[in-house]
């Protein structure tokens, strides 16, 4: 795995969890992957998550609260090849940013045995972002993957592995089985079933969309239309403790 391989992976993680919201909505592996194809894009844009930090006013590591008028610090360090912009600062705190110092972050966060999940995911996004362009700038997106960023994904991997197999034992639970196929097909299965359920005017939740795509369109016109309408109440009872972790 190179650099590039190991930042696309893991900003569609990252993005992947947002969406997910550490567990209180649920999707499939087919998400996973459409954000996937699109994560070299994202990565070359400035990461505006900085934002959101800093209306916070807190540090983005320990938490502890900080003035308004703070004005971040590098994210990656200057002596490292950071950037002096603003989408290279976060709110830190005087002690996290002297522990941290001119260390990488994941370096420095695995190396205080804090695990990838406790990373708040918008500080993730803008690490990935930084990163990416100084791989870029250097010329090393194409060499083998940090060691620091292959820890990540091996955690990543175990935290989506679990997501996953969260998110097809609430279909065998409610509808008693199958087994999940992963389709080439998928996005054009998804227009296919939301163009059908437009024209009847039956508005779905992503859990209800990810089944009837699961189970094919064929499948969701063979349905009644009362009876879509009772899945998707069904199968947002079932969200509710879907997650538990």
């Amino acid at each position: 795995m190179n650099n590039r391989e190991a930042l696309k992976l893991l900003y569609a993680y990252q993005q992947y969890l947002q969406a997910c919201e550490n567990g209180k909505q649920i999707y499939g592996p087919g998400y996973f992957k459409n954000i996937l194809k699109n994560a070299e894009g994202y990565l070359k844009k400035p990461a505006d998550h900085t934002v959101d930090l800093f209306r916070k006013n807190e540090c983005v590591i320990c938490k502890r609260p900080l003035p308004k008028t703070t004005m971040g610090d590098h994210l990656i360090a200057l002596a490292s090849n950071g950037k002096d912009v603003e989408y290279n600062k976060v709110p830190l705190c005087e002690n996290c940013n002297k522990s941290k110092g001119k260390k990488d972050l994941l370096d420095w966060w695995f190396g205080k045995n804090h695990k990838l999940l406790e990373l708040d995911p918008y500080v993730l996004a803008v690490y990935l972002k930084n990163k990416y362009r100084y791989f870029q700038e250097t010329g090393l997106l194409n060499e083998e993957a940090d060691v620091s960023l292959e820890i990540a994904w091996i955690q990543a991997k175990n935290i989506l592995g679990y997501l996953f197999k969260r998110y097809r034992l609430v279909f065998e639970s409610i509808f008693n089985g199958g087994t999940w196929i992963e389709d080439q097909n998928i996005s054009e299965k998804r227009r296919q079933i939301f163009e059908y359920l437009s024209q009847n005017e039956i508005i779905i939740g992503s859990l209800t969309m990810e089944w009837f795509v699961f189970k094919g369109i064929e499948y969701v016109k063979s349905l009644p239309l009362e009876k879509l309408e009772e899945m998707e109440s069904k199968l947002l009872k079932a969200e509710e403790g879907a997650w538990g972790m």
